[in-house]
């Protein structure tokens, strides 16, 4: 039976009138957020729930619903396309039999009514939805639909800093919308942004300045100008609150006064209303590491406070942190900061290079050595959400998601692939929408005779997935929801076996685990170099299941793959759980029966024998 909860219309003006008391049904927690797969999507970019208005693109025949206008697919990119949070509701179907639990909605909350912040990180009214993504009675259907389906929803939330709400007062006297970095003092005001973008002295509508009234006190903000140095000097602490990256705006949107408690509780106050208000299950905090340490751990300890009072026993918090040296001062294992990073440093550049054959896989395993601190924590594969692809590319030297730039012809089971290696190392796996129908967007699309300039190039990491204007592959007209796609159904069979609640499933999601030596053309056994076969195993106290990816996106590779022999003595036989071989229906139904034994060598080693197409991928265990 469907849950249908009513919420009211109107947002409050104030916080003072936010009711904090959970309307309907409060869903529980996940006992881990590591039995999770996460799905990011954009709400404008996703779907605007009228797909079956638009013919399905052919991925067969990619030049049918080519753009004809160059320019005008560009400029969409930059504005609201017209997807809606009713949309992501119409998606559930889709986005479950794709294998996922969760998913991480970027901001809904409103922006200003005169700007195009399609992505809802310029917030104008921390207290309401913006009304080109729906209404807030649609987020919390969104959010009853997918707990009826026993899925959770994360909402992107911002705690650094507001929209481009007001103006600086330049040194002519006139209203600007930046001004220079300064550490001191705080620059004049020079007016409220009106809903039409003029500067104006009084707030008299709505669509005037900041809501709520909370936020119109101009001591909510630094009022240092705009940050021009996002890096630190050496003689800077790096996590002192005072350094520029965090006392400046981000570009023109107005950063917060954190250093004062009370605009901490205020914005605390907002998100736990966003709780009680939308029954959601954790929150992304964007620019994290804007945000001092103890800032964080402020604002983290009065959310969590709340979500235990209500009956969120594990509410979930990760954040944004682009810097990897301050990262792990964020995570508190004692439940005081974030719960996990988002692992958008490093993680998805060894993930590509390895999926790729362009590096050895020691490079991305490594970070699992149980000799560290560091690889102790990754292995218990709660504190990192791993992501390949997400909407800011910020590690890649350019705007490029997985699939830009490839030209193997197996590409749609590499992209599948390696969204497998996400699925079976210790993590909590975050697929970015569009990937499991191959989207290459990257900024190669931009062409600089029409926009001379290296301008809003996140643009093309974020297309229209319903189609619209600004449809992925440089199309228009036509929607990309295709469960019969080659690497979505892919990734769902893998997602399957994560997702299994026997001990397979367990232990992929669960267990330690270890790369593997393999020999072949009878070279000694060695840990796998690049465009080889590489194995690892996932292993939760005598289960182990066993994963081979060949790394060479144009040849055959085959070898002996080391096992554990205790597990598997000589004799014994594991079962192929996938194997990209198979044709559409056996991945869809697996079959039961293919096997291949396990030798045992005169020195002890066991191992399996196993040949994989260029870019295929086998996943095994014994089922005995």
């Amino acid at each position: 039976m469907s849950t249908k909860t009513q919420i009211e219309d109107i947002a409050p003006q104030q916080l003072s009138q936010a009711d904090l008391k959970p309307r309907g049904r409060v869903y529980p927690s996940p006992v881990t957020w590591r039995d999770q797969i996460l799905y990011q999507l954009l709400p404008d970019r996703f779907s605007d729930g009228k797909e079956d208005q638009r013919p399905l693109f052919d991925h067969n025949n990619p030049q049918q619903y080519k753009i004809k206008d160059q320019a005008g697919w560009m400029a969409q990119g930059t504005k609201f396309v017209g997807g809606t949070l009713k949309g992501v509701e119409s998606k559930l179907d889709y986005l479950q039999g794709l294998g996922v639990t969760t998913l991480w909605v970027n901001p809904p909350w409103k922006q200003r009514k005169d700007l195009e912040t399609y992505h809802g990180y310029g917030i104008q009214n921390f207290l309401d939805i913006d009304p080109r993504f729906g209404t807030r009675q649609d987020l919390r259907d969104l959010v009853d639909a997918a707990h009826d389906r026993g899925m959770y929803v994360i909402l992107d939330i911002i705690c650094n800093h507001s929209g481009n709400n007001w103006f600086y007062l330049d040194d002519e006297g006139k209203p600007s919308s930046t001004m220079r970095y300064r550490f001191s003092p705080p620059y004049p005001f020079g007016g409220w942004r009106s809903g039409q973008g003029e500067a104006i002295t009084e707030i008299v509508s709505a669509e005037d300045g900041a809501w709520p009234k909370e936020f119109q006190n101009l001591d909510y903000y630094t009022r240092s100008g705009e940050i021009g140095d996002w890096g630190i000097a050496t003689w800077e602490d790096p996590l002192s609150p005072f350094v520029e990256y965090r006392r400046g705006d981000f570009y023109d949107l107005k950063d917060f006064n954190l250093q004062r408690p009370e605009v901490v509780r205020s914005l605390a106050q907002v998100y736990q209303y966003w709780i009680a208000l939308s029954d959601c299950d954790g929150f992304r905090i964007d620019a994290v590491k804007h945000i001092s340490t103890q800032e964080c751990s402020e604002f983290c300890t009065q959310i969590r406070e709340y979500a235990y009072a209500i009956g969120k026993d594990n509410f979930f918090l990760t954040g944004e942190i682009t810097d990897g040296s301050i990262a792990p001062a964020y995570i508190d294992i004692l439940g005081r900061n974030l719960d996990a990073m988002l692992g958008i440093v490093e993680f998805p550049n060894q993930l590509t290079a390895t999926a790729k054959g362009l590096c050895d896989p020691i490079e991305l395993f490594c970070r699992y050595e149980a000799f560290s601190a560091y690889g102790f924590y990754q292995q218990l594969g709660r504190f990192i959400v791993l992501v390949m692809d997400d909407h800011d590319m910020s590690s890649r030297p350019k705007k490029a998601r997985f699939a830009a730039d490839s030209d193997v012809p197996n590409l749609y089971q590499q992209i599948a692939h390696a969204v497998g290696i996400q699925l079976t190392i210790p993590g909590i796996p975050a697929i970015y929408y569009g990937t499991e129908q191959a989207f290459d967007g990257n900024e190669d699309y931009h062409d600089y005779n029409v926009e001379s300039r290296r301008f809003a190039e996140d643009r093309y990491v974020r297309e229209a997935m319903f189609g619209g204007g600004f449809g992925a592959f440089a199309t228009e007209g036509c929607h990309f929801f295709n469960p019969n796609h080659p690497t979505y159904l892919r990734i769902a069979a893998i997602a399957r076996l994560r997702n299994r609640q026997d001990l397979i499933g367990k232990a992929l999601r669960r267990g330690k685990v270890y790369l593997r030596e393999s020999c072949y053309l009878d070279y000694p056994f060695s840990l796998p170099k690049r465009g080889e076969l590489m194995g690892w195993s996932m292993i939760l106290f005598q289960t182990e299941v066993l994963m081979v990816f060949n790394t060479h996106g144009l040849e055959n590779r085959g070898a002996q793959i080391t096992i554990d022999g205790v597990l598997h003595p000589q004799g014994s036989h594991l079962t192929y759980l996938y194997n990209s071989n198979w044709d559409d229906q056996q991945l869809r139904h697996p079959p039961d029966n293919q096997t291949v034994p396990v030798k045992h060598d005169d020195d002890g080693r066991a191992t399996i024998e196993i040949e994989l197409p260029p870019c295929g991928m086998a996943i095994l265990a014994s089922t005995q």
